[in-house]
């Protein structure tokens, strides 16, 4: 039995006569992440602390930049705007929707959020954030910057150009990935960046360079990791029995995730081991076909939408092998959900799991997939006490609360130092605000 045709009863696509995937209509053809990006000119040095340097705005256009007042004078929240290549259910965007739900909205609120392709833009995600959404060009983006004071943004990279006459009043660039993309991106944004978010120590690392960065761990929103299933249930809806040994990857389908490995892993594994691919991008076709090929049977690929606590309720392990990463939300998910895991040494991993201490750290081979599950599922207690330790890191450390009041700490100080310099109250010796040490 292909488990595949399990999807039917979520309502996700279903499998033709010959067991390939019918893509819904609406479904991504391709990762968002691996368009290249154009390349500002920019000025190479960047732009400074001062509005007024090259910014071409006039005495009039810089009044009340940097007082956030309503019409009667009294102080009003900082407005802040989100803006990205796409707005998808991925990691970027989960991240969103958590900040933005725990954000006091005393102190900021975001006002927008835009996506400049049209073609990366879920709607039904979208009405999810508690704030408008939108696909944006140049000149909606221009508007929206003029009528905020923060601009949170990843991309896409001809933001350095379209904003470089008319800056934000305080842009702040997250960056989510330790990879090439994200390196490549922020440079080309530089123009505008007046300070980089790290979601790990390796992204910082990697990445930013000598932009003034500060490193804020990603956090989730436990009503994300909601349930409507007792475990046997959610297992057995996916043909899983109590006896079966199951892995799980959640995520994208694209080449970085190395997704198949999970699958090459299992073919090497006796048949009680399961896997449970949640996720969609440009490979699902293909790890359908190798699914089949390589452990037919033995597999439940979906798209996991509503209560995604249902999916790591079903499993007794996650995988996450990718070659790069940020701050992999699933890894921080799993541990919430009391479940061991399997990881490489990518991202945040190496500030989250300490190798047979509260997880487990792996090369990313197939054969030390293998070794790995083999050694959890030999060894219950221990892979328990694995899972047990795991949880209290992540409650410790992995909540959405906790992230959203370090952006907002951050931000009111960059806010500050900005007005401060624009009032003329800080000297040739003034430092900018020190990073937080989370």
């Amino acid at each position: 039995m292909n488990l595949y045709a399990h999807k039917s009863s979520i309502g996700e696509a279903p499998t033709s006569a010959s067991g390939s995937a019918t893509a819904p209509p609406d479904s991504p053809k391709s990762d968002p992440r691996a368009f290249a990006v154009s390349l500002s000119s920019g000025g190479g040095g960047g732009r400074t602390d001062d509005p007024d340097d090259g910014a071409g705005l006039t005495g009039a256009r810089l009044a009340g930049r940097f007082a956030p007042l309503d019409s009667g004078g009294a102080a009003r929240p900082l407005r802040m705007i989100h803006v990205g290549p796409s707005l998808m259910r991925a990691g970027v965007e989960v991240w969103l929707k958590g900040l933005a739900r725990f954000l006091d909205p005393n102190r900021l609120v975001f006002t927008r959020c835009l996506a400049t392709q049209p073609e990366f833009f879920d709607p039904e995600f979208a009405a999810e954030l508690p704030m408008p959404c939108e696909v944006a060009d140049r000149e909606s983006v221009r508007r929206a910057v003029a009528d905020s004071d923060v601009l949170m943004f990843w991309g896409p990279g001809e933001m350095g150009s379209w904003l470089e006459d008319q800056p934000p009043r305080l842009g702040l660039f997250v960056a989510h990935g330790e990879g090439d993309y994200t390196r490549r991106m922020l440079e080309a944004c530089r123009p505008v960046v007046d300070h980089v978010v790290s979601v790990s120590r390796r992204v910082r690392e990697r990445v930013a360079g000598d932009f003034p960065t500060t490193i804020i761990p990603n956090g989730v929103d436990l009503a994300h990791l909601a349930r409507s299933l007792p475990r046997d249930a959610a297992r057995a809806r996916f043909g899983f029995g109590p006896e079966d040994y199951v892995i799980g990857y959640v995520g994208r389908f694209s080449h970085e995730k190395r997704a198949h490995r999970l699958i090459e892993a299992a073919a090497e594994l006796p048949p009680r081991f399961k896997i449970l691919l949640v996720g969609w991008g440009p490979l699902d076709a293909r790890l359908l076909e190798l699914a089949n090929a390589r452990v037919p049977g033995r597999f439940a690929l979906t798209l996991g939408k509503e209560c995604v606590g249902d999916y790591y309720e079903a499993i007794d392990a996650l995988c996450m092998v990718s070659t790069e990463e940020g701050y992999p939300l699933v890894v921080l998910e799993a541990m919430l959900c009391g479940r061991p895991v399997i990881a490489t040494e990518v991202g945040a991993v190496p500030e989250l799991i300490v190798d047979r201490v509260n997880g487990l750290v792996v090369s990313g081979t197939s054969e030390s997939i293998r070794d790995a599950a083999l050694l959890l599922q030999q060894h219950p207690e221990w892979a328990r006490g694995l899972a047990a330790e795991a949880k209290r890191t992540a409650d410790q450390h992995g909540h959405a609360r906790r992230m959203a009041q370090d952006y907002e700490n951050l931000i009111h100080r960059l806010w500050a130092a900005k007005r401060a310099r624009r009032n003329g109250k800080v000297g040739a010796h003034h430092q900018p605000p020190s990073p937080l040490r989370v």
